[in-house]
């Protein structure tokens, strides 16, 4: 068995947790239909803001329905303008700058994201092993997880990041897995991998052959209702509980994380 030299992270659901707040959300797809005002997408007819926000999911679910059979992942731009607007007329003004900022307030202001408490205190204990840690996330947004990093106070612990936004296919395709393992110059037997998705999170990393999968418990999880029959080597309900799993996996100090 080789030795484990990285851990790859799952973002949303993972790192940080994402609800669904109305209030919030509603006011995002208020500055979204501003956006595309000012941005020459002049709408066909005058939506009220709970109208849009249907349109919106409707759209979205559509995309994500396609996705999940073909795991690519779409430019948001050509997102917004063949599944949420296809019909709008004047969709040709929308450029990919302006795609990304209406995405971005998908990813965060549709959500009201909050990173997992304990998740600075357990990198820090973490980063002790001189082990490689990395994220790779299905994200339509090119800008979402790089900014909340930053928000976070977390950029400086993951080295390598891929996102299905850049790289163009999404988990579980295997390739995403195995593309971030060769970024990082890892074998996919040397890299564990932590997520909440059962379906794309634990079945991609375990078929792309990566050392071992542990899920971390998120209710929230909408979009990942199947089985993939696939167990996690471990399942945890805190990252407070990841380090000791990490030792279990090398030949680093064995006992019990008091962070």
């Amino acid at each position: 068995m080789k030795a484990l030299k990285s851990v790859f992270f799952d973002f949303g659901g993972t790192i940080d947790r994402y609800p669904v707040v109305r209030e919030k959300a509603l006011e995002a797809v208020g500055s979204m239909i501003s956006i595309l005002n000012k941005s020459g997408v002049n709408l066909s007819k005058e939506y009220t803001v709970e109208e849009f926000y249907k349109r919106l999911i409707e759209g979205l679910k559509q995309y994500k329905e396609w996705r999940s059979k073909t795991l690519i992942e779409l430019p948001s731009e050509t997102v917004w303008k063949e599944y949420i607007l296809s019909d709008e007329p004047d969709m040709a003004a929308l450029d990919a700058n302006t795609a990304e900022e209406l995405t971005f307030l998908i990813e965060t202001g549709r959500f009201t994201r909050s990173v997992r408490p304990e998740m600075k205190t357990v990198m820090d204990e973490l980063t002790k092993t001189g082990l490689h840690f990395g994220i790779i996330s299905n994200v339509l947004s090119l800008t979402q997880v790089p900014r909340n990093l930053v928000d976070y106070g977390l950029e400086s612990y993951f080295s390598t990041v891929v996102m299905s936004s850049e790289f163009g296919k999404s988990k579980p395709d295997p390739s995403i897995f195995l593309h971030a393992a060769k970024k990082a110059g890892f074998l996919p037997s040397e890299c564990l991998y932590v997520g909440n998705s059962p379906q794309k999170d634990i079945f991609g990393a375990k078929n792309a052959g990566f050392m071992g999968a542990v899920q971390i418990e998120y209710v929230e999880d909408r979009d990942d209702i199947k089985d993939p029959g696939i167990a996690p080597d471990y399942f945890i309900k805190s990252m407070r509980e990841l380090p000791d799993i990490v030792y279990s996996y090398s030949d680093f100090r064995q006992g019990l994380f008091q962070g």
